[in-house]
């Protein structure tokens, strides 16, 4: 019976030893120390943040109502504590753009460290108008590189309500 549980202890212990091998494979680390290219501002990150996180999972939103459209990121998961820096920005065009680059910037608003299963969310008027949106990240875990999500270009009516994916 104990040679049972020795096994079994074992088996926890190499099974818990692979997870956490393919996870930190899965996003990799890297000492590149990005800069955030903001509109305002010229903001560096600090090259001392050390890597202590193993995973994160953020996932982006789209929506709307009562004449707004809003986009919200939410840190999902998060696998040992980690700092997770987070620029949204929500753009808009009275006619169809592809990428962000095309739209206007509406709001854009940003974290130095968006914590488990929170939220940030930017949030625009539609100004009575029909328009494309798109919602769009940035963000940054601990000093890994910067990487970037979002929403694809979305029509909202004039009330803010959805009417499709473009």
């Amino acid at each position: 019976m104990e040679k049972a549980k020795k096994k079994s202890i074992v088996l926890i212990a190499l099974s818990l030893l692979l997870f956490v091998a393919v996870l930190s494979l899965m996003i990799g680390t890297t000492t590149n120390y990005a800069k955030a290219l903001d509109n305002t501002t010229d903001e560096t990150v600090d090259p001392n943040i050390s890597t202590r996180g193993i995973y994160t999972a953020l996932s982006i939103s789209i929506n709307g109502g009562n004449g707004k459209v809003w986009t919200t990121v939410r840190n999902d998961v998060t696998i040992f504590p980690s700092t997770v820096i987070v620029i949204v920005e929500l753009y808009s065009s009275e006619t169809f753009q592809e990428s962000h680059l095309n739209m206007k910037l509406e709001q854009k608003v940003q974290i130095g460290d968006l914590d488990l299963h929170k939220t940030i969310t930017a949030e625009a008027s539609t100004g009575g108008v029909q328009k494309y949106w798109q919602g769009r990240t940035r963000y940054k875990v601990d000093n890994g590189a910067w990487k970037e999500m979002s929403t694809g270009t979305c029509l909202y009516s004039a009330n803010g309500d959805f009417i499709r994916v473009e």
